[in-house]
Formats: C-alpha cells, structure tokens, sequence
C-alpha cells in the first residue's frame, strides 16, 4: 500500500514538474499587486477577528458557568474553539507578511518586496 502511495506522489510530481521550469510570458505585475492586497487585508482583518474571538470565547465560558454540568461542558469547548480560532488567526497574521514577502521579490526579480 506504502509503494502505490509513493509511486503516485512520484507520477504526480512528474506530472507538475514540467510546470516548474516552463518558461511564461504572463506579466507578474499583477500577480504582485494581487499578493500585496491578500497581505495587506491579512494584517489588517485578522488581529482584530482574533480579539473578537477571545472576546467571544470569554463571553462563552463565562455563560457557561451559569448553567448545569452539560450545558458546562458544551460552553466550555466552545470557548475553547474560539480561542483556537483566535490563536491561528493571530499566527496567519504574523506569517502573511514573511511568506508574501518571500514570494514577491521571486516572481519581480527584486532582492527588497515591493508591498
């Protein structure tokens, strides 16, 4: 079962691989300037959900301690859910920037992003 697996990671590999060295004559530019909005919505939307979550989660925990054991336990893990939530929107905020920036200066040929 181990082999088919590898063998069809191997078939699809090959299958993309040919996409790695074509050469394209489609302008970057806009394949830019689409990646420095995507970040710049990131690190503007993000944080300020993620404050909302742990809000919500407080709000939650603390209902939840008003009510019986069951109604408890469901609060409980949706508070848990929501700071989950809060917690990899803060991480997607702070590694938007690095990864855009590391894709930007490869696709214009620029050693310094240009967001």
């Amino acid at each position: 079962m181990k082999l088919q697996r590898y063998a069809m990671l191997a078939l699809v590999l090959a299958a993309f691989s040919g996409l790695a060295f074509a050469t394209s004559t489609i302008s970057v530019g806009p394949i830019n300037s689409a990646l420095c909005s995507v970040k710049q919505i990131v690190v503007a939307v993000l944080p300020t959900l993620a404050l909302v979550l742990f809000f919500l989660a407080g709000l939650a925990y603390a209902a939840g301690q008003a009510f019986g054991a069951e109604t408890k336990a469901k609060a409980q893990g949706w508070a848990m859910s929501l700071i989950l939530g809060g917690i990899i929107g803060i991480i997607l905020a702070v590694i938007a920037p690095i990864i855009i920036g590391a894709f930007v200066p490869a696709l214009s040929g620029a050693s310094v992003p240009i967001c």
